[in-house]
């Protein structure tokens, strides 16, 4: 079965150096499940089998997640200044363009466009993550999505504040604010709090 493993992960489309980590917790994995179904007086070799399950699923799954452990928040944080500028820019050109939904559509598409690889189950694991102590209250770690997020969704702000100031010192004192610059704001709060209440589910049930 080890070889089977190993032929499975060597087949995967994920960075080689997260292929011996994965080989080393399937290897694991079916070990457990062997060890427990001898105990049971259960066959082996079927434990072991049950415990991969189908294998393409498996594959999908971690080609579809494993990319993502290379993102550091070092690069989300650049990733959400770079969004989020060009969410500022948008939003400041055609904000008002069909009743700011053009503008809305496009800030939408810009976050996801330049959202990190893996990002949305990244965002996933971190809400589901063990809660960690801050200074006043324990609270979900902050990792590449967490700080993408945000850096995405508070950029555009502080770039509009300065075009205002810019623009007050060149004479300009009128601000018109279309809806379209709140809808990355109300996305990423859904989001969160969508993807909070089921994580708070899961860790009762």
């Amino acid at each position: 079965m080890r070889e089977d493993i190993e032929r499975f992960v060597a087949s995967l489309a994920i960075p080689a150096d997260r292929k011996g980590i994965v080989l080393a917790e399937l290897v694991d994995h079916v070990a457990c499940a062997r060890d427990a179904a001898a105990r049971d007086g259960r066959d082996p070799d079927a434990a072991e089998r049950a415990a991969l399950g189908d294998l393409e699923a498996l594959r999908r799954s971690l080609e579809a997640i494993e990319p993502a452990f290379q993102t550091t928040r070092r690069r989300a944080l650049g990733r959400g200044l770079v969004a989020g500028l060009l969410v500022a820019v948008v939003i400041d050109q055609i904000g008002f363009v069909m009743g700011g939904l053009v503008g809305a559509v496009a800030a939408l598409a810009i976050a996801v466009a330049l959202a990190p690889p893996g990002g949305f189950a990244l965002l996933r694991a971190e809400l589901r993550a063990p809660r960690v102590r801050g200074t006043l209250a324990r609270g979900i770690p902050i990792g590449p999505a967490i700080t993408y997020a945000f850096t995405v969704m508070s950029t555009p702000f502080i770039v509009w504040m300065a075009l205002i100031v810019t623009r007050a010192l060149a004479g300009v004192t009128v601000v018109e604010v279309p809806w379209s610059a709140f809808s990355l704001c109300a996305a990423v709060y859904a989001v969160l709090l969508v993807e909070g209440i089921r994580a708070r589910r899961e860790a009762v049930a």
